[in-house]
């Protein structure tokens, strides 16, 4: 696929996300009466978690990226820019469904998760951020 325009693509290994699995496993839990049945599904609960957390399973995402520059700081130019931005993202969801990939538009939590993990991939592994609104951690100082 060919562009008139520069983009980037990065491909980040992510955490597998398994909660609503587990969370389907632990309903299947709550509904078992047979003892034997309910150990063996403890394990398999435990043992979905602890493939969540491991680091020997990944998932691979991969991104396109690709930003303007804003001319000039005006509402009309925001409006403007972001139909430009959408011309072009329909442009790549539209190439790459001709190659019948899957295409998703990210949402903001998966940009905050996905920055999250460049820069804290330890903890972005353990402890995955729930909610799109992130506490501001670095205050100003006097000037």
């Amino acid at each position: 696929m060919s562009l008139n325009y520069p983009v980037q693509q990065t491909m980040v290994s992510m955490p597998v996300d398994l909660k609503s699995y587990i969370e389907n496993q632990e309903q299947i839990l709550n509904n078992t009466k047979n003892p034997y049945k309910r150990i063996l599904q403890e394990s398999y609960i435990e043992y979905a978690n602890e493939i969540e957390v491991s680091q020997d399973i990944m998932q691979r995402q991969r991104y396109i990226i690709f930003a303007e520059k804003l001319k000039e700081d005006t509402p009309k130019q925001r409006y403007a820019l972001a139909l430009e931005i959408d011309e072009k993202k329909q442009e790549i969801i539209s190439g790459l469904s001709e190659l019948e990939l899957t295409v998703e538009s990210v949402t903001d939590i998966e940009i905050i998760r996905y920055l999250h993990t460049l820069f804290d991939y330890s903890t972005a592994q353990h402890r995955p951020i729930e909610s799109s609104f992130v506490p501001q951690i670095i205050q100003g100082g006097k000037l």
